[in-house]
């Protein structure tokens, strides 16, 4: 944990807040490089913001809700991320989606394009993400006696640095996407794909890594966020199959 980077004078630099700059920082510039070659970078950039706007409020509120012991009444807590952090992934992508299938449909703009370049730039901007809750102390793994395993402040022994491991599974996810969108494009397969194997991937990470985490209430052995992972796994199969069987009737004797 390093939830203050350095200090300047009496102000503080917190890392959470620094590498969540750092990865919408990145994540913007790969909308802006992808939407340039279209000629459309305006348009998404402006989206693309507004987005991440929504995400950002859904995914802390939720936070909030399902932590509610650890902020109180306390308003500033609410808003002052940096000074506490943490972040609902699922229930910021859920906020995202909504809000692009409303817009999308109202300027009529394609959006499972716009969600498969979206959901490459998030991957990206994911690995950032991660990195700053695991310096931010916002949360931490069962206690373990690996090498691998971080200190906390307050608490005695090491733990699992699960945010760390996050980080690490979308790194590969988004170094995956990268080739992939680009054979996307070259290609011409169906829209969608990346957004798909996206929602896949974080799922798949929510199942697997909650594991390492610690929660007062389970279901059959499994948290909320496992149960809910488990719903989007569901969900996603079948528009995900469909989209490979096209790929694979298009691809048919052409060597790729």
């Amino acid at each position: 944990m390093l939830p203050v980077l350095f200090t300047i004078g009496a102000f503080n630099v917190y890392a959470f807040g620094i590498f969540l700059a750092m990865a919408f920082i990145l994540s913007t510039f790969i909308v802006w490089k992808k939407a340039k070659a279209e000629l459309k970078e305006e348009e998404y950039l402006d989206l693309y913001l507004q987005a991440n706007i929504v995400a950002l409020i859904c995914a802390r509120a939720s936070y909030i809700i399902f932590h509610v012991q650890d902020f109180g009444l306390n308003i500033l807590k609410y808003i002052l991320v940096r000074e506490a952090p943490g972040l609902s992934l699922l229930s910021g992508l859920i906020g995202a989606f909504i809000f692009l299938a409303i817009y999308t449909k109202k300027k009529k703009i394609s959006l499972w394009h716009l969600l498969d370049l979206y959901s490459l730039a998030a991957s990206f901007m994911l690995v950032f993400a991660k990195i700053g809750e695991q310096l931010g102390g916002a949360t931490f793994g069962r206690p373990t006696k690996f090498p691998i395993g971080v200190g906390i402040v307050g608490k005695i022994g090491r733990f699992h640095p699960v945010e760390l491991y996050e980080a690490l599974f979308f790194l590969l996810m988004a170094i995956g996407f990268s080739f992939l969108y680009e054979k996307i494009q070259k290609n011409k397969w169906p829209d969608g794909l990346v957004f798909y194997l996206f929602v896949l991937g974080i799922s798949i990470s929510v199942l697997m890594l909650e594991f390492f985490k610690e929660y007062a209430v389970y279901l059959y052995g499994l948290s909320f966020r496992q149960w809910f992972a488990v719903i989007l796994i569901v969900v996603v199969a079948k528009p995900l199959f469909d989209r490979i069987t096209n790929i694979r009737a298009m691809n048919r004797g052409i060597k790729i």
